[in-house]
């Protein structure tokens, strides 16, 4: 009796494929040749570079990054000669921006609301304060807004902090309509 054996393209035939495939894992699956090639290309067009695909240049793609200088640790726990919070001139800068701001100001009418006024005031005094240059200060602004008369208002606070470098200042404009308290807290911040 002749037995007839298939050949495949590699040259192996079909008893020789059989042999390797029983000695392989039955739970693998072997790629057919269709699925390999297209894997192979799929693996060339991703690995090729996209930029020379398209006309922007590396430049564009990626920008340069500038790193900040690095310092070492100074060490120092409390603030340089003259760059201490002083509230005599944080007192001065937040008395100038509120007769600037509050001088023709009137409350209760007209824009700005005293609520929109409370939030505007707080962050143009931590812009004016961060010119006055006190070296590693943390600042926090709390300003309170009401209408003048017969009523009685106490604001009170207390901090934990470090009494030699830790200070807050407070100012108070007044009008005949309304009041404005600004308390500015000063923390040293190692």
């Amino acid at each position: 009796m002749h037995q007839h054996k298939q050949t495949s393209v590699d040259g192996e035939t079909e008893d020789d494929t059989m042999s390797t495939l029983s000695r392989q894992n039955t739970n693998t699956t072997v790629p057919s040749l269709t699925g390999a090639a297209r894997l192979k290309k799929l693996t060339k067009t991703l690995t090729k570079p996209r930029i020379e695909s398209s006309t922007i240049s590396e430049k564009e793609v990626i920008p340069e990054v500038v790193l900040d200088k690095k310092y070492e640790p100074t060490y120092r726990m409390e603030p340089g000669q003259g760059r201490r919070f002083s509230p005599a001139k944080a007192k001065v800068m937040i008395q100038a921006v509120l007769s600037t701001l509050l001088d023709n100001y009137e409350y209760g009418s007209g824009s700005p609301n005293p609520a929109e006024m409370t939030m505007k005031l707080p962050e143009l005094i931590l812009k004016q304060v961060k010119t006055l240059d006190f070296e590693r200060y943390k600042f926090v602004c709390l300003v309170s807004m009401g209408s003048a008369g017969d009523n009685s208002v106490c604001i009170s606070s207390r901090c934990l902090w470090d009494t030699n470098l830790d200070t807050c200042v407070t100012y108070t404009h007044t009008d005949k309509t309304y009041y404005c308290t600004v308390t500015l807290y000063g923390f040293y911040h190692e």
